[in-house]
């Protein structure tokens, strides 16, 4: 019988799916990926509306499946105008996972982002999760609180909502945890947990490159030029930096930073050049200012990837942090090594199948 593993939550999910189906498969296990509901956030050139953690995860684990039925239903704009068609709304995903979980021994399954989605049309979450007979794990995201302590007040509320419409929560990981929160999420909030009736199926500490963009997510999203080392966009980009001061200041900053995108007009050669003596993981040139000569000599040198964008400097950083929050095929495969030395290490994954 196929076991079914709902992960509902905080940002980390699909990273993290990644790495449980990765680490599965490599068992002998045939696995799965369902995303029943999701929110329409990218458009075909087709007109079609895919969610892109689908997409990710189909690419990435090179899945046989349509993406129609590993994510049958894509809210775009409304939720009330569903109120009518709850049951074919049902029925439409019952069908798309007796697909997904035909012939497979785990399917995991991503929940849509709020929680709270469809409770008004009488379809919440709590009902999708028995309705698939899914181990119901919530993953908590430790890296945004300046109370740490508000993990568990998440847990507690989100399972009041799952106890109101007639369901339960099963466990937590708690993700990304910063390394001055380590002591009292093991010393005091897991045992806390624990006490309160949850398992802790995992407990994971911070790791910057775990969810880093890689360089040629950078080229994807802001359609930039590639001017040289273009077998390097695999470099991982964990800060950005932008270069707007004399070389000699700018010097101690770029040295301070680790796998950075250093940011600059193609007209600085001076602070460019500085700045490729650090080896950063990419330079990237705004404004759509060609660099001279001498720049792509010495990115030849280092192996430093230069891109060229047509973008203003503060367009150019707003872009990037979008890139921060999307998760592609290139990037997983990329940090595939650490993500299952990840699961390995800091999470129960033999307990997630129990």
């Amino acid at each position: 019988m196929v076991k079914s593993i709902f992960m509902i939550g905080e940002r980390g999910k699909t990273v993290l799916i990644y790495g449980l189906l990765r680490k599965f498969s490599a068992e002998g296990l045939k696995v799965g990926y369902f995303k029943p509901v999701s929110k329409a956030r990218y458009r075909l050139p087709s007109m079609v509306y895919v969610d892109p953690d689908v997409f990710t995860i189909k690419q990435a684990l090179s899945l046989e499946e349509e993406l129609e039925d590993m994510n049958p239903v894509i809210i775009t704009r409304s939720i009330l105008d569903l109120k009518n068609n709850v049951e074919l709304l049902k029925e439409k995903i019952v069908e798309a996972y007796n697909k997904i979980s035909s012939g497979k021994d785990v399917v995991l399954i991503e929940s849509y982002p709020n929680l709270e989605v469809m409770s008004s049309i009488g379809f919440p979450i709590p009902h999708l999760a028995k309705m698939l007979n899914a181990k119901t794990v919530l993953v908590l995201n430790a890296k945004e609180r300046d109370v740490i302590d508000e993990i568990m007040d998440k847990l507690v509320l989100y399972n009041c909502y799952f106890e109101y419409h007639g369901g339960k929560i099963d466990g937590v990981i708690i993700n990304n945890i910063p390394i001055y929160h380590v002591e009292r999420v093991e010393d005091i909030i897991v045992p806390e947990i624990e006490k309160s009736g949850f398992k802790v199926y995992g407990v994971i500490k911070e790791k910057v490159r775990l969810t880093a963009p890689t360089v040629n997510d950078i080229v994807e999203a802001l359609n930039a030029e590639v001017l040289e080392n273009k077998d390097r966009l695999d470099n991982i980009v964990e800060d950005i930096l932008v270069g707007a001061m004399a070389p000699t200041a700018a010097l101690r900053w770029f040295r301070r930073a680790v796998n950075a995108a250093i940011i600059t007009g193609g007209d600085r050669t001076d602070l460019i050049i500085t700045a490729l003596e650090t080896k950063p993981s990419v330079v990237i040139l705004t404004g759509g200012l060609y660099p001279d000569i001498n720049v792509l000599i010495k990115a030849r040198e280092t192996g430093t990837p230069i891109l060229l964008v047509p973008y203003d400097t503060y367009t150019t950083i707003e872009k990037l942090r979008e890139v921060q929050s999307i998760v592609t095929p290139s990037s997983l495969k990329a940090k595939e090594a650490e993500i299952l030395e990840t699961i390995e290490k800091e999470v129960k994954w033999k307990e997630l199948l129990q």
